[in-house]
């Protein structure tokens, strides 16, 4: 009797599997449908390898470069931006490549070597949007590549703004935010139908503090651009990858930096928030209450006030 419960059991869940991998609705959106909902009334393009890559740039006087994180958008920073830009800034948001409206590029080089694709991204904007001078704010991986950026051009970075940001024992984080899982091979495979809306909800609950800030509208739109034809499966390249940048050459960082982090921060342990303050030599670290791990959206006005303070000091 129990072999034959567990051959029926044994049954179930492979019809299960195979629903869920191959029979299920496919819920990848065309990059043009995506584009048409939710490109940004602002937004600006560029092509690059064979990548067309959304960006914007509003405002006049020094720019501030605003790069999102990890499964994030531009939008991630359209609140901050508004207040910065009033200030007087010229501020422009990315969607790094691979993520929100922007495209990765198709090559094999490309997607064995993401560290040096990432660096002749931005060498690119750089020279593209004319750069010579400018502040860099980053969150979570969006942090780690707004740093490594500041490492790759001291001259150009005068002031860098972390939020929770990404650079220490990524294992270890990749583990705690839980991207760790689109290492597996069954969750690769059911990727490539695209992501049910329940979990992307489920995802963004970990993010913020305060729970009300998951609207619908929001959920819709990260669910729409995770399943983005090519978003996701670059999502799982980049976990997969056992690259990493060098964490040592954040001591090497001299230009005035602020640091965020929200205590509340379920992804990017607060613990690190000291190990950047203590490895930056000119650096200040702000700790939010009852917050997340996207400060600058569960706390802009504050944010604001503290950046443009920074932004004035020589």
């Amino acid at each position: 009797m129990i072999k034959k419960i567990l051959g029926a059991l044994a049954i179930l869940l492979a019809a299960v599997w195979i629903y869920v991998a191959y029979a299920r609705k496919n819920l990848i959106l065309p990059k043009e449908v995506v584009k048409a909902r939710h490109a940004p009334a602002d937004a600006k393009y560029l092509q690059w390898n064979g990548c067309e890559l959304l960006y914007t740039d509003n405002g006049s006087g020094m720019p501030v470069v605003m790069i999102h994180g990890f499964g994030g958008s531009n939008f991630d920073f359209s609140v901050l931006d508004t207040l910065v830009r009033n200030a007087g800034y010229r501020v422009i948001r990315l969607d790094l490549p691979g993520f929100g409206l922007s495209d990765y590029p198709n090559t094999p080089e490309a997607k064995t070597d993401l560290l040096k694709t990432y660096n002749d991204y931005f060498n690119f904007i750089i020279d593209t949007l004319h750069l010579d001078s400018m502040y860099v704010m980053g969150n979570s991986m969006g942090g780690m590549m707004a740093w490594n950026l500041t490492v790759e051009h001291p001259d150009k970075v005068r002031k860098l703004v972390l939020f929770n940001s990404a650079g220490y024992d990524m294992k270890e984080v990749q583990k705690t935010a839980g991207v760790e899982i689109f290492r597996n091979d069954i969750v690769k495979v059911i990727l490539k139908r695209g992501l049910p809306l329940f979990m992307t909800q489920r995802g963004i609950k970990g993010v913020f503090y305060s729970q009300e800030l998951i609207t619908p509208e929001r959920v819709e739109r990260v669910n729409d651009l995770w399943n983005r034809e090519g978003n996701l499966m670059h999502l799982v390249e980049m976990v997969s990858s056992d690259q990493e940048l060098d964490e040592a050459k954040i001591k090497t960082i001299t230009c005035p930096t602020l640091i965020f982090w929200g205590k509340q921060d379920k992804v990017v342990d607060p613990k690190y928030a000291e190990r950047f303050h203590q490895d930056i030599a000119n650096s200040e670290m702000v700790m939010y209450d009852s917050c997340g791990h996207v400060p600058m959206m569960e706390r802009p006005i504050e944010v604001r006030d503290r950046v443009l303070t920074f932004f004035s000091k020589n």
